[in-house]
């Protein structure tokens, strides 16, 4: 039983919630990740084969071709892939309870004000320096918690957003389409360059 003077604090339900808003934004990057990864794959990878084919190229600029290939993607994937993924299990620094307000309050209105007041009133709540009344300041947070109660800050992200990403990956993946119909010798004379090139270097 919990005596009628005895406060209950609702600060652990709002962070709840705002750890719960910073993984869907991490899943929500890793998606973009996918697709934009995904299609500067395909697009590098037309390019490389259509250079490839038209220019009969000698070792050399075959290899700059072949490893500026690998690079660029090894680079993209760091950067939109792995990087998200691992900040989604809380891997190296991520976005703070005040930038997710922030982010929050742009899908809602009157919601960012309040939240980035309640995380101001907390800090100054876990303060030891802090000499006011700790009973106001906590009092003050759960009154602008119990108003915030009702609004679902996760669907500040909405993953069905990504397909206007998706439409650009069909780009590449159509064009391959059309080169494995029309042309498909085009394809298939760089990749067999590239892979005796590559047992060539190994």
């Amino acid at each position: 039983m919990i005596s009628e003077n005895q406060h209950i604090s609702h600060s652990p339900l709002l962070l709840s919630k705002l750890d719960e808003f910073i993984r869907k934004y991490y899943k929500n990057r890793v998606i973009k990740g996918v697709l934009f990864v995904f299609t500067i794959l395909l697009f590098s990878y037309l390019l490389v084969s259509l250079l490839e084919y038209l220019g009969h190229f000698e070792s050399l600029t075959r290899a700059f071709l072949l490893f500026g290939f690998l690079a660029l993607n090894t680079v993209v994937i760091s950067f939109y892939i792995v990087i998200p993924l691992l900040k989604l299990y809380k891997i190296g620094p991520v976005i703070s309870h005040k930038q997710a307000a922030q982010i929050i309050g742009k899908h809602f209105n009157n919601v960012r004000d309040k939240l980035l007041n309640i995380l101001q009133l907390k800090e100054m709540q876990d303060d030891p320096g802090y000499s006011g009344s700790l009973e106001l300041i906590s009092a003050s947070i759960d009154q602008k918690i119990i108003e915030l109660k009702p609004v679902p800050f996760t669907l500040a992200i909405n993953f069905l957003e990504n397909r206007k990403y998706a439409k650009y990956a069909l780009i590449p993946v159509l064009i391959v389409l059309a080169f494995l119909v029309f042309s498909p010798n085009i394809l298939s004379e760089s990749n067999d360059a590239h892979i005796h090139f590559s047992y060539a270097v190994h």
